[in-house]
């Protein structure tokens, strides 16, 4: 594939309500897209929305601007994660628009066009239970919450308030993003493992390979990490996966530089038995779509984290369709979706 020509359009999104993120806490959410065309007159769509948090948002924003199409493979490797993201769904949505197939059946030709997502109800606070009240109507099987803001006591209680407003008929993942130590995760776990809990992630402030295994060994239901799988070195990592430390990773694609790297990651998970969870942070409609054709070419049985769109009070195109707690595909070739502003076209 050979491109004629890239353009970068930025964008800034307002959200409804804040989104509480691992470090930082959204009102708004900033990145741009990649537009790229190729010389055949094919054009693909790509998102880049580095998170504040890491703390070289604008850094990263400036890598993607330098690029006018694809590096050397060598060079590639060197730009940031966010930006090969971005370059590889535009090349990709290019690619199975050329082959005449959704991006997802040229990832994988079995995959699904519909994938079962959690309904994002945010912090564990005093609406939680009204919100996971309305997500359950809609039809959701699982609800996420964010753990580990409050009082441990008082999270527990709001717990059981969400509990009893959905009837236990609602699962629940509750992400701690790092929150407690080890004796305050023991805790508060071993007090929820008769609840109807679907998975806890990032529970450990400092985790390790033996203390996550020390966590896991002792629950009914799902200890996940997320973003410790980006500091773990290679060695650790491989540590978590020879002794099936914990039973899911989740992953961010755009985090993990991309739908090579991510499927890289997924299938030794998956080889090792771990289940595989993709999630976004309040991406645009482009990076949504795109981390959904992923997941269905990856993990199409489990439920993904990719009920954002409602959150954002604007966005840069139609987002995918959410029926009965199941986010629809696009049945077009390639990515399916493209900027509807006459800004952005």
């Amino acid at each position: 594939m050979r491109i004629a020509q890239a353009r970068v359009v930025p964008y800034c999104l307002p959200l409804k309500r804040p989104w509480i993120a691992a470090a930082a806490t959204l009102t708004e959410r900033r990145g741009a897209l990649l537009h790229l065309t190729a010389e055949d007159g094919c054009a693909g769509w790509g998102d880049c929305a580095p998170l504040p948090s890491g703390g070289n948002a604008e850094a990263v924003l400036s890598s993607l601007a330098d690029c006018c199409c694809r590096p050397a493979s060598a060079d590639f490797q060197k730009l940031p994660s966010e930006v090969r993201w971005a370059i590889e769904t535009a090349e990709a949505d290019i690619a199975a628009q050329n082959q005449g197939v959704p991006l997802a059946r040229m990832l994988d030709a079995d995959a699904p066009l519909d994938i079962a997502i959690n309904a994002a109800l945010g912090p564990l606070d005093a609406g939680a239970a009204v919100r996971a009240k309305e997500a359950l109507g809609q039809g959701y099987a699982i609800g996420k919450l964010k753990v580990g803001i409050g009082l441990p006591d008082t999270e527990l209680a709001r717990l059981h308030e969400v509990i009893d407003a959905t009837q236990g008929r609602l699962r629940l993942r509750l992400d701690a993003n790092r929150a407690w130590t080890q004796s305050a995760a023991e805790r508060f776990l071993a007090a929820i493992a008769d609840l109807p809990i679907d998975a806890v992630e990032e529970p450990l402030a400092m985790p390790t390979p033996d203390k996550l295994a020390a966590l896991q060994v002792a629950l009914p239901y799902a200890i996940a990490i997320d973003e410790s799988l980006l500091q773990f070195g290679t060695e650790a990592l491989s540590a978590l996966l020879a002794v099936r430390a914990v039973r899911r990773f989740v992953l961010k694609p755009a985090r993990l530089g991309g739908i090579a790297a991510t499927r890289a990651i997924a299938a030794k998970a998956q080889a090792a038995g771990i289940e595989v969870v993709l999630t976004s942070v309040v991406d645009s409609a482009i990076g949504v779509t795109a981390a959904a054709h992923l997941a269905a070419a990856i993990s199409p049985a489990l439920a993904h984290g990719l009920g954002t769109s409602a959150w954002l009070a604007a966005d840069v195109a139609t987002p995918p369709r959410i029926v009965a707690g199941r986010l629809l595909l696009p049945a077009a070739p390639g990515l399916g979706v493209a900027p509807v502003s006459g800004d952005l076209d």
